[in-house]
């Protein structure tokens, strides 16, 4: 969040690069940003409804703060690797079942929960753009 809000040092974010999108024993996944790493005691992907779990599963919208931060400080090739990430999870599940689902399992991009989710999972539509060199929305 800090480097999507401008707020970290080139240090600091350099930092949160090297020890948490690099090092993918933490928050980076195959399936992209995992909303609590897998270190933390309280790790948990199964399946929750109410409330719905934030506790390790991928989310659209988490993958897309990230991407943009990345994009913020010049991680291009980190946003490029994580936007493909992004838009093979959603593409994989449209095409599987049809729909999109409202949060993804880290490790193998199972969908979990609610599939026909259509909230932020349209950010991956700006991910496209950017990759494609288009203008991306950038109010909402």
């Amino acid at each position: 969040m800090a480097m999507w809000v401008n707020i970290a040092t080139p240090e600091q974010a350099k930092l949160i690069i090297e020890n948490h999108f690099h090092d993918t024993s933490s928050f980076n996944s195959p399936s992209g940003i995992r909303t609590l790493s897998p270190l933390e005691k309280m790790y948990d992907t199964r399946a929750s409804g109410n409330p719905s779990s934030w506790l390790g599963p991928i989310w659209i919208n988490v993958n897309y703060l990230v991407f943009k931060g990345l994009i913020n400080y010049d991680y291009t090739n980190e946003a490029k690797e994580l936007a493909e990430k992004t838009i093979i999870l959603l593409g994989r599940d449209f095409e599987r079942f049809g729909a999109l689902h409202e949060y993804y399992l880290p490790d193998n991009g199972e969908p979990v929960l609610n599939k026909g989710f259509q909230n932020w999972n349209f950010l991956v539509l700006n991910m496209a753009a950017w990759l494609d060199n288009k203008p991306m929305v950038s109010e909402f």
